[in-house]
């Protein structure tokens, strides 16, 4: 599943164009975290020990993919 933007940021015309996009990459993210959340319960089989969810490790893989360049913010 790729983002694929109508209009980059700069080539907005108004207020709608910008809520569309945010809406589109809302869900985007919201569809990706969905097939995410379904490796994490396949993975659940594999372990013997339940452990607790740790959500820092999400953030600490998407700060680190931030600020490695692998995300753009431009």
């Amino acid at each position: 599943m790729q983002y694929h933007p109508v209009y980059s940021p700069a080539e907005c015309h108004d207020m709608s164009d910008i809520r569309k996009e945010i809406d589109h990459i809302d869900y985007t993210l919201i569809q990706l975290l969905s097939v995410r959340f379904n490796y994490v319960k396949a993975a659940s089989k594999f372990k013997k020990v339940r452990q607790m969810f740790r959500p820092q490790s999400v953030l600490t893989v998407c700060w680190k993919s931030a600020n490695s360049g692998l995300m753009s913010w431009d």
